[in-house]
């Protein structure tokens, strides 16, 4: 992204100092390119990012526990959207990258173009899903606002740039080091309220 802003909208360095952690492209984006068109810079950060996946150079690989939970879901008829503030585009690119495309409905996911805040794409994929009791998974404390903002349950797992005690301090229904649960987590996700 730091290379196409710089490419599109000359901005160098944009993204020093900036914090992923929850956040949204989309706000990215406005953050540091306010006034600036953003389609071009998004087709080549998705140019960019391809390149990048087809080399190695991003990493790809599900962190361990993945797959077997989102296996153990499906082979229960759980229905899978994805919550992210990556664009879409990208978002299906490093899904593909990961092998784990397939495994989610993109029709019942939000990404960075339904709004600026998680809030807004939480409440996106509320909508998708015809109101139906979702469960989000998220590493980062936004993941958990926005969870507790359409009253979901809220699975925090301390994978991402955010410590343990910053997820807890933000008070998810459980928190988890990482996936490798899977079973348990399902069971978890799946139970009834």
């Amino acid at each position: 992204m730091d290379r196409a802003i710089r490419e599109i909208w000359g901005i160098e360095n944009a993204l020093e100092g900036v914090s992923f952690a929850g956040a949204t492209d989309s706000a990215i984006a406005r953050r540091v390119g306010d006034g600036h068109p953003r389609a071009p810079m998004w087709a080549r950060y998705q140019h960019h990012l391809e390149a990048a996946l087809a080399e190695g150079g991003v990493p790809s690989d599900p962190l361990p526990g993945v797959v077997p939970l989102l296996d153990s879901l499906r082979a229960r008829n759980a229905r899978l959207g994805i919550l992210t503030g990556n664009m879409r585009g990208g978002a299906c690119l490093k899904l593909r990258a990961a092998g784990l495309l397939d495994r989610f409905e993109l029709e019942l996911s939000a990404f960075a173009e339904d709004g600026f805040a998680r809030t807004e794409l939480a409440e996106a994929a509320l909508r998708r899903c015809g109101g139906l009791p979702l469960s989000i998974v998220g590493d980062s404390v936004a993941d958990i606002e926005c969870a507790r903002h359409i009253g979901a349950r809220v699975l925090a797992v301390s994978t991402g740039p955010q410590e343990a005690a910053e997820l807890e301090a933000a008070q998810p229904d459980w928190l988890v080091p990482d996936l490798t649960r899977s079973d348990a987590i399902a069971d978890w996700l799946l139970a009834p309220r």
